[in-house]
């Protein structure tokens, strides 16, 4: 997702008017906010798995268990932000893609 600077200020205003915890490091996963008594950020899992592939180097498969150990897994209170796999297909795409490739070396 690619957003417009206006966008961009709009969504990072509105998280800090409502306090919302943000996830370290994964800025460019950040698709929105929730609505409703308690607003938090929304991650898209899959551009966080892409980013730990592409900026860490790690596998699909362990960028994953990595963010559902140390992110998606973490409750910090009421803030903490909501992930979700937009895509669900192409997540599970990610696991399918790496497991084919490992098993040809």
């Amino acid at each position: 997702m690619t957003w417009q600077k206006e966008g961009w200020d709009r969504l990072m205003m509105l998280l800090e008017d409502n306090e919302c915890l943000l996830a370290d490091g994964f800025n460019q996963s950040l698709v929105g906010i929730t609505q409703g008594v308690n607003p938090v950020a929304i991650y898209d899992i899959n551009l966080m798995v892409n980013h730990l592939v592409d900026q860490h180097e790690m596998t699909p498969d362990d960028a994953i268990e990595h963010l559902e150990f140390n992110v998606v897994g973490a409750y910090v209170g009421e803030k903490t932000p909501m992930y979700v796999a937009l895509d669900f297909e192409r997540l599970q795409d990610h696991v399918k893609d790496y497991s084919a490739h490992s098993s040809d070396g």
